[in-house]
């Protein structure tokens, strides 16, 4: 009987891609429990500045004024969706081109 000897081929490839993801973000605010606190008296004030002017529309108006202070706490956010990844194909070679492509582009990058 004769034995048959299988080769194997073995063989690298390299790709160059950029690849980019779009996502959106939304901001978003949530207020938590408000608290408003007086600060002083309030003031009274009349709004019939001459005795006849009380008398139109059979009413009478005047205003009160209070200083606050409002207390707002607030919690800020985002929400995002990420779409579907893009691919731009690049230089394929079976050569490394990836060897040293890390340093060359943060160089790029950086204006060196």
């Amino acid at each position: 009987m004769t034995e048959t000897i299988n080769q194997t081929c073995p063989a690298v490839g390299y790709q160059k891609v950029n690849v980019s993801v779009p996502v959106t973000v939304k901001p978003f605010a949530h207020t938590g429990e408000i608290r408003v606190k007086c600060c002083g008296h309030p003031v009274v004030h009349s709004a019939c500045a001459l005795p006849e002017a009380s008398h139109y529309n059979d009413t009478c108006s005047f205003t009160i004024t209070q200083t606050i202070c409002v207390e707002v706490p607030v919690e800020f956010g985002a929400d995002t969706e990420i779409d579907e990844t893009i691919i731009e194909c690049l230089e394929a070679s079976a050569y490394d081109i990836c060897k040293d492509c890390c340093h060359r582009e943060d160089s790029d990058e950086q204006g060196e």
